[in-house]
């Protein structure tokens, strides 16, 4: 993940300190009801860099995952299933060792309990040793430790090869720009047999091969943060902005959401990033239920205020071209519509004076100045 393309700099300290992620609680739990104690997640956040500039937004995004993860109106998880590995300022941590021992004691655990998911996400540097092959970055990376970036296609192998897990959801919120002569680590992790790989996976990349992912300030009820752009669309796909209104998110749904919401936040900011998504062993192709939320809010409409600046006659058109309302209006007048996902549009009766409404149900309320 970057703002520039991924050369050895002086390091920078970040922008604003990132707190330790807040303790979350599962209370499913204590309410001795049912949780997930067959998935298991590994979340790795890395902000520092010795050699790279620093980046604002992997640890606060693995906070949110994780915090989504633990949740019981979220993953449901276990807390003791979800390793949360972060980096820390002046320090070369975390290793590769480090997460490979959280992957050891997923496995050790998971073997006891034949596991249902594991969910795997990265956040940091990284760059595109081929089409395949994506280098997740280790703080100590430099034009010196070339290679201290862990494979992400061998470590999603390992995962496969393991048959411990019915499905597995692959993360990678990081550059994809190539660079060459690189031998991304293979995990130390192995074993005597040759697994199946009959796993049902799901692997997103934040951007398609020899490109940049991107993070921006974003602002959230009243709070600034700099979030990655495929992180924030995908958490919120989770937490069920694209559910449908019985609260069921399918894989088609997830993908078109994480796809377009990524898209749509970096051009906010003026830059292009397209997620790419590769699912396999899926016999339901991407039909498939990947989020079921039981006490969702599901929005189904959007209550949409339109103010005119100043006197006029306007004109609504609905997605097809129907015409909601057409009159006159005064300054500071305004329109009031219950709208259902779709492209609307507003004139004043020319072609320069065309302007488009998007109603994305993401939001229960909306307000448009024309």
């Amino acid at each position: 993940m970057t703002q520039d393309t991924l050369e050895a700099v002086a390091p920078a300290s970040p922008l604003s300190a990132i707190s330790p992620c807040e303790d979350v609680i599962n209370e499913n739990i204590a309410k001795n009801l049912p949780v997930n104690d067959r998935d298991y997640a590994i979340i790795v956040g890395i902000n520092h860099y010795k050699s790279l500039h620093a980046l604002e937004g992997p640890i606060t995004d693995a906070c949110a995952f994780r915090n989504w993860l633990i949740s019981a109106d979220g993953g449901n998880l276990l807390p003791e299933h979800c390793f949360f590995i972060t980096s820390k300022e002046d320090d070369d941590t975390p290793d590769q060792q480090k997460i490979d021992l959280a992957l050891s004691e997923v496995f050790r655990m998971a073997e006891k309990q034949p596991g249902r998911r594991l969910y795997f996400y990265f956040s940091g540097h990284g760059f595109g040793a081929s089409w395949d092959v994506n280098g997740m970055c280790l703080p100590i990376w430099s034009e010196r430790f070339y290679n201290a970036a862990l494979s992400s296609k061998a470590y999603f192998d390992l995962l496969m090869e393991q048959d411990l897990f019915e499905e597995i959801y692959f993360f990678l919120d990081c550059c994809r720009e190539r660079k060459i002569n690189t031998k991304p680590l293979h995990s130390m992790l192995g074993g005597k047999g040759i697994g199946g790989g009959k796993a049902m996976a799901v692997v997103m990349y934040a951007a398609e091969y020899e490109n940049p992912a991107r993070e921006g300030i974003t602002i959230s009820e009243g709070n600034m943060s700099v979030r990655g752009y495929f992180s924030r669309a995908l958490i919120e796909a989770f937490k069920g902005l694209a559910a449908d209104e019985h609260g069921k998110t399918s894989m088609l749904q997830f993908e078109n959401y994480v796809r377009s919401k990524t898209e749509a936040y970096a051009h906010e900011q003026q830059h292009v990033q397209t997620v790419r998504t590769d699912v396999r062993n899926s016999s339901n192709n991407l039909d498939f239920i990947i989020v079921q939320h039981r006490n969702l809010d599901v929005i189904t409409s959007t209550a949409l205020t339109i103010r005119f600046k100043q006197a006029g006659t306007y004109r609504l058109e609905s997605p097809n071209l129907d015409i909601l309302r057409e009159d006159t209006a005064n300054a500071g007048d305004t329109w009031q519509f219950n709208l259902t996902k779709g492209l609307y549009g507003i004139s004043d009766g020319t072609v320069q004076g065309s302007k488009p409404i998007k109603i994305d149900l993401s939001r229960k309320t909306m307000e448009y100045e024309y």
